[in-house]
């Protein structure tokens, strides 16, 4: 086994595809079980985390020389889940397609507000189009950070409005400040009828990925 350092937009079955080994083996492999005790999802990787990987070269395709050679590739998929809100308010019940899977399969959120869709490992980002309304939005796949890291506390309250420009004003927002962050937990605090203490404790975070949907 090899060290791996996980980049942005790396998770398990994308690598386990890319490099070509069993994702549940090398996942449970003993090399990986400080990573696996510190991150519960395999899907949702931080950047700089080290992941143990086979240390051999991916099986090659038999090739017949001088004869027509026929493969046929099989693209893992990985489910994708996040509400959508406008306003404060879900987008529930609502028609929408996600441009990017090479399909114009439209798709209805639920009462939650919750756009859902499956993508190919491969796929770096999708563009989610509300085709009733003004509305669209980009959702990098495999680009979210675990929920118990800053940055991945930081990108959910972002996505949900409450971290950002939106709150502190296109002047006043500056990018991992202390201080709009602990201002951005409490207005969450506030708005899920938490105490509002500015600090993120096992309730905030479990109200924050509750409501986030992932």
């Amino acid at each position: 086994m090899k060290p791996y350092v996980i980049k942005q937009g790396d998770y398990l079955s994308k690598l386990a595809h890319l490099l070509g080994f069993d994702a549940q083996t090398v996942w449970n492999d003993p090399k990986n079980a400080e990573l696996k005790e510190q991150r519960s999802d395999p899907a949702m990787l931080q950047a700089g985390d080290i992941l143990f990987v086979p240390d051999e070269p991916k099986k090659r395709l038999p090739l017949k020389h001088e004869e027509e050679n026929s493969y046929v590739a099989t693209v893992p998929r990985i489910s994708v889940s996040v509400v959508v809100a406008d306003d404060d308010e879900p987008v529930a019940d609502q028609p929408y397609v996600v441009e990017g899977l090479g399909d114009d399969e439209e798709r209805m959120t639920d009462k939650d507000g919750t756009v859902s869709f499956e993508a190919p490992v491969h796929v770096r980002e999708v563009t989610v189009r509300f085709k009733e309304r003004e509305l669209a939005f980009r959702i990098g796949v495999g680009e979210l950070d675990p929920i118990d890291t800053d940055a991945g506390v930081r990108m959910r309250l972002t996505q949900l409005g409450f971290y950002g420009a939106t709150l502190a004003g296109e002047d006043a927002y500056v990018e991992r400040d202390d201080a709009q962050l602990a201002a951005a937990i409490a207005a969450f605090q506030t708005a899920q009828g938490l105490p509002t203490t500015g600090e993120l404790d096992d309730a905030t975070r479990k109200a924050l990925l509750d409501v986030h949907g992932s």
